[in-house]
This record gives structure tokens, C-alpha cells and sequence, in this order.
């Protein structure tokens, strides 16, 4: 039963949530996909510009934009698809869809870009093809910047879990002596209150390390 609980500890370790991308432990068809949505942010930017060109090709052609946004919602995926649904809904009954795009906008910022464009084109006539076109270009670049963004903290993450895989390593180690992780930690109050004291200190090195990551990688507004 030890070797098990050690043997999980380290699969948690392994598989914890990054960044991007990368990060998530599968649990079912239903609640990867919810994850998914919560926990990739790049994916999600992916499928954005890919609804942009998707949306700026359909307009070149000579679509309307009812039909394009109809045409494109068919293709879009989880969560475009309900945002575009919405906004055809408007089109179709002659309604102006500013406001739906800037809604959205505020709950997924993500959105900014075809919010604007599509405003633009509302507000002073701007023509809307080469607004998405150039909406998906802008989205594009921030999935490129996130991508470098990943790539430059990804040794201080690999770190991170290689410094929480030693102790654990070790314990393993005492295995092939047969000895029981109790038996190493448990036989005295000090080496007891040893442990308790490295997992809080691992614990706190977790946020900490975190933390710092997060500061690294906040964007920095110039004034």
C-alpha cells in the first residue's frame, strides 16, 4: 500500500496543470472537454482566428454577413460556437450585434479583436472582410507570443518538479532496502516532524514558485 501511495504522489507531481496547452489530466470524455475549455487558453485563441479567416473568406466571396456568420457557426467549435449563434440570431432579425460582440467581449477577452472589428464596421461603414482578416492576424500573433512565452518558463517548471521528485525518489529508493517509508520517517518525533516539516516547505515552494511565474509572465502596461 505505500508503494502505491508513493507510486500516485509521483503521477500527480508528473501530471501537474501547466501552462497553455500542456496542461491537464484526462478524467472523462465530458469533463476533458470542460477542462480543456477552462485550462487552454491557446487553444482556445487557435480556434478564434481560425473562425476570424474562416469568417473574412466567407465575406470576400460575396456572403452577406447572416450568412456568413451561419456558415462559419457550423464550423466553429466549443466555445465560439455558442458567441457566433447569438450573433447570427441578431443578424437574422435585423438587429445591430455591437453590443452581443462587446458582452462577450467583457467575459472572454479573447473576443477584443472581432468585437472591434465588427464595431468599426457598425459605427463608420468600415468594410468587415478585412477587419476579420486582420483580427485573425492580431490573434495569431498573440497564440505565437504565448507559444514563446511557454518555451522561455518551461525550465523554470521542469525544475520545479524535478526539486518535488528527489525526496520522493528517495523514498522509493528505501524500497529496494525493504524499508517502509514509516520506517524511515516514523521511527522518531524528529524525523517525523522532519517530514511534516519538508512537505510544508514543498507545499509553500510550489506557490511561491508560482507566484513568481506569474509575475514573470503578467504583461507590463508602459504608460
Amino acid at each position: 500500500m505505500s508503494l502505491l501511495a508513493v507510486a500516485l504522489v509521483l503521477a500527480a507531481v508528473l501530471c501537474w496543470p501547466g501552462r497553455g496547452a500542456t496542461s491537464g489530466v484526462p478524467r472523462s470524455r465530458l469533463a476533458l472537454g470542460r477542462w480543456r475549455r477552462r485550462g487552454s487558453p491557446l487553444e482556445d485563441l487557435e480556434s478564434l482566428a481560425r473562425v476570424a479567416d474562416l469568417l473574412a473568406m466567407t465575406l470576400r466571396s460575396g456572403a452577406t454577413p447572416v450568412t456568413a456568420v451561419a456558415v462559419v457557426t457550423e464550423q466553429a467549435s466549443s466555445p465560439w460556437a455558442g458567441v457566433l449563434g447569438e450573433v447570427h440570431g441578431q443578424l437574422a432579425a435585423g438587429a445591430p450585434v455591437g453590443e452581443v460582440w462587446q458582452r462577450h467581449a467583457r467575459e472572454r477577452p479573447e473576443l477584443s479583436a472581432l468585437a472591434g472589428a465588427w464595431a468599426l464596421s457598425e459605427d463608420l461603414g468600415v468594410a468587415l472582410a478585412p477587419s476579420m482578416a486582420t483580427s485573425a492576424q492580431v490573434l495569431r500573433a498573440q497564440v505565437q507570443g504565448q507559444r514563446r512565452l511557454d518555451a522561455s518558463t518551461s525550465g523554470a517548471r521542469a525544475t520545479m518538479r524535478m526539486l518535488t521528485l528527489l525526496p520522493l525518489a528517495g523514498m522509493l529508493a528505501g524500497f529496494a532496502f525493504g524499508l517502509t517509508p514509516w520506517e524511515v520517517y516514523g521511527h522518531s518525533p524528529v524525523t517525523m516532524a522532519s517530514a511534516v516539516v519538508g512537505v510544508g516547505l514543498t507545499a509553500l515552494g510550489w506557490v511561491l514558485c508560482r507566484w513568481v511565474l506569474a509575475r514573470a509572465v503578467a504583461p507590463q502596461v508602459h504608460s
